[in-house]
């Protein structure tokens, strides 16, 4: 059964839905980062006080909160223009399978979120089945290796 979900900015009032969202997507990412309070603050303040840099996303079916997504943008010269990153997609475990997380990229896709040029996102290398989605959709492996140094060590 494929769902219409509607998406919509984040709002105060989606403080306590997404923040359980957030801390049930690293609870299920065992090879993640991990998560605090004060890191989920701070996400949704500069996100909230600077959109350009990004945009928090509400996915929504029937009035109920079921979802989010972090959306980071950044410039590319290489690309001439805007890429969207998809930091986080979440879809609540009750509600996915439906067509809900195919149906927000494809709305990126579709709408060219904050005129981006490209999406991009990343997927732990034993995520089997959201890589399978991905490239349903579209999506291609790098042909850049990303390199990556945590500051925060």
């Amino acid at each position: 059964m494929f769902m219409n979900p509607t998406y919509r900015q984040f709002q105060p009032s989606d403080k306590e839905p997404v923040t359980e969202f957030i801390k049930s997507l690293y609870r299920e990412d065992p090879e993640g980062l991990p998560i605090n309070d004060a890191k989920i603050e701070r996400t949704l303040a500069e996100l909230t006080e600077h959109p350009d840099k990004g945009a928090i996303i509400t996915i929504e079916y029937e009035s109920a909160v079921v979802g989010y997504a972090i959306l980071i943008n950044f410039w590319s010269n290489e690309y001439g223009g805007n890429i969207l990153h998809i930091d986080e997609l979440y879809v609540s475990a009750d509600y996915r399978g439906k067509g809900i997380g195919s149906k927000f990229i494809q709305y990126l896709i579709d709408n060219k979120f904050n005129n981006a040029k490209a999406l991009q996102l990343e997927t732990l290398p034993s995520n089997d089945k959201a890589k399978k989605l991905y490239e349903r959709l579209g999506f291609e492996v790098s042909k850049s290796d990303h390199l990556f140094l945590d500051l925060e060590k």
